[in-house]
C-alpha cells in the first residue's frame, strides 16, 4: 500500500526509471489502486510529483469521487453502468481485438437499456433477477418482427454472460468489490435451463431439392458447407491464396474463424474439389487472383443479400413460391412466406451440423471431428452430433444374434399339459405332509411363516 513502481528497479534506480508511478490507498475495506499518471492524465517525470498526485488520489477517494480510469471529469459525477459499459468496449473489447467486437454494440443494447443510468457499485443481485425477468417477457425482437415473440433461454444466457464478465471485469479492475453474481463460494445468479441442440438433419431428397433451387451463386456454397462444414463467415472470408497455400487444403486464417485459430480442412470429395474448379474461373475464362474471394461472382465481386438467396431457395426447396412485399424497395419477403421459412426450419448452420453428423455415422472418432470443426471443446461437437433414427435403430440392431427365446407359460411349467388339476384342500394336506418330513410341525422344529416352501429345509 502506498507509492510504487511494477518494476524490479531498486532504490535510486527506480525513482528514476521511466516505468509508471501507481499508488494504491485503502479506505473503508477496500482497497483502491490506480495508475497515477493515467488517473491525472499528466506526464509523471519525479517522486515529488508522484507523491503528490497520489496525495490528491487519497483526498478523491476519501470524498468518493474516485475512478480508477480517471480524476478525467469530475463534472460526469460517480461511475454509472452507461459509462462503465462504454470503458469496458474500449479497453477490453477493442484492446484486444475480439471477434465480438462487430456485435458487441447489438448485444450491450439490453444491458444498457435496463442497468444505464444505475451507479456501478449500487447494482445488486435483485437487480439481475429484475433483469432476467424483464427478458422473459414478450416483446419486439427486430423491426422485422410485428408480433411480440419470447427470447429463448439460450438467448437469455448470452446476456448473462456478458453481464458476468463484465462485472468479474470491473472486479479485477477495482471498479468493484465483489459481484451481484456471487457471495464467496455461492452462485446468486444461475442460468436458464437450455436445450439448445439441434435436431434438424438434411435428406438426400432434401439436398437435391436445395441444390436444384438454389441460384448459380448460391450452389457452390451449399456443396462447401455440406463436404467441408465451413461456417457462413469463414466461407465467405476464404481467398484463392487460402486454397494454393496447401495443395488438396482450405486454409481458415485465425482472423476469420471464430476461435481465432488457424485451421486447416482437406478438400476430401470430388464435388467439393470440382466447385472450386469451377469457382476459380471468371466470366471470360481467366483464374482469378490470389486475393478474390473464392465465394464470389463471375466478376470476382463478394456476394452480396446471401440471407435474401437462402430464404428463397429453402421455399423453393420445398415447393413454395416466394412472395416480397410491393413497394417496398428492400424487396423483403411477406409475413406469410417468412412465417413459412421458420416452420421449415432449416438454417444455413444447419448444413455444418448436417457434415459433423454425417461424419460420425460414417465412423469416424469424434475427437478428429472436432478438430475439422474447430471446436475447442468436445462437448461443442456432441451438440452437432444429430443422428438419424434409421443409424440408431442399425446400431442396437447390431446386438441381434438371431436367437430365439421360447416364453413357456406359468401354468406349463406348474405341471404337465395332461395332468389333472387338485383341489385346494388336497394341495394343503401334501404340504402338511412334506413339512413333517423335514421336522415342522412335530415338535422337532418351529414352522417359519417367512418362507412356506419345504424345498429351503432340504
Amino acid at each position: 500500500m502506498g507509492l510504487y513502481k511494477l518494476c524490479k528497479h531498486k532504490g535510486r534506480a527506480r525513482d528514476r526509471c521511466d516505468d509508471a508511478w501507481w499508488g494504491s490507498f485503502q479506505f473503508r475495506g477496500r482497497l483502491h489502486r490506480a495508475s497515477l499518471e493515467k488517473w491525472a492524465n499528466e506526464e509523471i517525470r519525479t517522486k515529488a510529483r508522484a507523491e503528490a498526485v497520489f496525495d490528491r488520489m487519497r483526498d478523491a477517494i476519501r470524498q468518493g469521487t474516485f475512478s480508477p480510469d480517471a480524476a478525467e471529469d469530475p463534472a460526469q459525477g460517480p461511475l454509472t453502468f452507461e459509462r462503465f459499459a462504454a470503458i469496458y468496449i474500449e479497453r477490453y473489447v477493442n484492446a484486444n481485438k475480439l471477434s465480438s467486437a462487430d456485435t458487441i454494440e447489438y448485444r450491450m443494447a439490453p444491458l444498457r437499456a435496463h442497468f444505464g443510468k444505475i451507479l456501478l457499485a449500487d447494482i445488486r443481485t435483485a437487480d439481475v433477477e429484475d433483469f432476467v425477468a424483464k427478458l422473459k417477457e414478450p416483446a419486439v425482437l427486430a423491426s422485422i418482427h410485428k408480433v411480440p415473440r419470447v427470447r429463448r433461454p439460450a438467448t437469455i444466457n448470452r446476456y448473462l454472460s456478458l453481464l458476468r464478465h463484465m462485472f468479474n471485469w470491473a472486479v479485477g479492475r477495482e471498479y468493484l468489490d465483489r459481484t451481484p453474481f456471487r457471495r464467496g463460494n455461492q452462485t446468486l445468479v444461475k442460468q436458464e435451463l437450455e436445450d439448445n441442440r439441434r435436431h434438424r438433419r438434411i435428406t438426400p431428397d432434401e439436398e437435391k431439392a436445395l441444390l436444384d433451387a438454389a441460384p448459380a451463386h448460391l450452389q457452390p456454397l451449399v456443396v462447401i458447407a455440406l463436404d467441408a462444414g465451413l461456417r457462413r463467415g469463414e466461407m465467405l472470408a476464404l481467398t484463392w491464396a487460402d486454397v494454393d497455400a496447401r495443395p488438396g487444403w482450405l486454409r481458415l486464417r485465425g482472423e476469420t474463424t471464430k476461435s481465432g485459430k488457424t485451421r486447416w480442412v482437406p478438400i476430401a470429395t470430388t464435388r467439393l474439389s470440382a466447385v472450386l474448379d469451377f469457382l476459380r474461373l471468371d466470366a471470360d475464362g481467366q483464374r482469378k487472383t490470389s486475393s478474390d474471394p473464392v465465394c464470389s461472382n463471375e466478376a470476382g465481386e463478394s456476394l452480396k443479400y446471401f440471407r435474401s438467396a437462402w430464404v428463397m431457395t429453402v421455399l423453393k426447396a420445398h415447393g413454395i413460391r416466394p412472395e416480397w412485399k410491393k413497394r417496398n424497395k428492400f424487396r423483403a419477403f411477406t409475413a406469410q412466406r417468412l412465417a413459412d421459412f421458420r416452420r421449415i426450419d432449416l438454417r444455413w448452420h444447419d448444413l455444418r451440423h448436417e457434415y459433423a453428423s454425417r461424419l460420425v455415422e460414417r465412423g469416424v472418432p469424434l475427437s478428429q471431428v472436432r478438430d475439422l470443426l474447430g471446436h475447442a471443446s468436445i462437448v461443442t461437437t456432441e451438440r452437432y452430433d444429430n443422428q438419424s433414427d434409421a443409424a440408431l435403430f442399425a446400431s442396437a440392431k447390431l446386438l441381434d444374434t438371431g436367437e430365439t427365446f421360447k416364453i413357456l407359460s406359468r401354468s406349463q411349467t406348474a405341471r404337465p399339459a395332461n395332468a389333472s388339476i387338485r383341489p385346494a384342500t388336497d394341495d394343503a394336506n401334501l404340504l402338511n405332509e412334506q413339512e413333517m418330513k423335514v421336522g415342522v410341525g412335530n415338535g422337532v422344529r418351529t414352522r417359519d411363516f417367512r418362507s412356506h416352501s419345504p424345498a429351503l429345509y432340504h
